[in-house]
């Protein structure tokens, strides 16, 4: 009888503290969702250069297929980037395949979509796979590595990858 109250005992302490993590994974994420992906989206659908670059750390290193750039650099060619008048109207969406967390590090791995509208009334899609590790510098989370790409293993990510993840819901 001892053994059944030990390990009884032993079961609920170990789902307690599993529990009690996923309630902090989970209040993490909704953090960095209000702190970043939520700001990324409005300021990437805006073009709004200053607020994107505000969501990077300093020295952020981005990889991408066409360059790899670090800090400055890279803000730079987001702010030429952004200043750029362009005919298309895009909008960015996410869905997470998986969101680590520990201490003030995070590292987050999901699909992003772009749609394009362009003046007439047809839509051009994009997707793409992210990794993504943040940091949380003076208590906000900023983004330190950034790398994406728009295949994996030589096959083109599509609607379907994109609806495999998690997506991020509206604010």
């Amino acid at each position: 009888m001892k053994t059944i109250y030990s390990l009884l005992i032993i079961f609920i302490s170990v789902t307690s503290i599993f529990s009690q993590t996923k309630l902090e994974s989970t209040e993490i994420t909704k953090e960095i969702d209000q702190q970043v992906w939520f700001p990324f989206i409005k300021a990437y659908n805006s073009r709004d250069w200053k607020a994107f670059n505000d969501l990077q750390t300093n020295d952020v290193l981005r990889v991408n297929s066409y360059a790899m750039r670090i800090g400055s650099e890279y803000k730079e060619k987001i702010k030429e980037s952004f200043q750029r008048p362009v005919s298309n109207v895009e909008q960015i969406e996410f869905s997470f395949l998986e969101r680590m967390h520990k201490d003030n590090t995070a590292y987050e791995i999901g699909y992003y979509k772009v749609t394009y509208k362009k003046k007439n009334p047809k839509f051009k899609t994009h997707f793409g796979m992210f990794h993504v590790v943040l940091k949380k510098v003076n208590g906000v989370w900023l983004i330190a590595q950034d790398w994406d790409g728009s295949s994996v293993n030589g096959k083109p990510i599509t609607q379907e990858d994109f609806d495999r993840g998690q997506y991020l819901t509206k604010q």
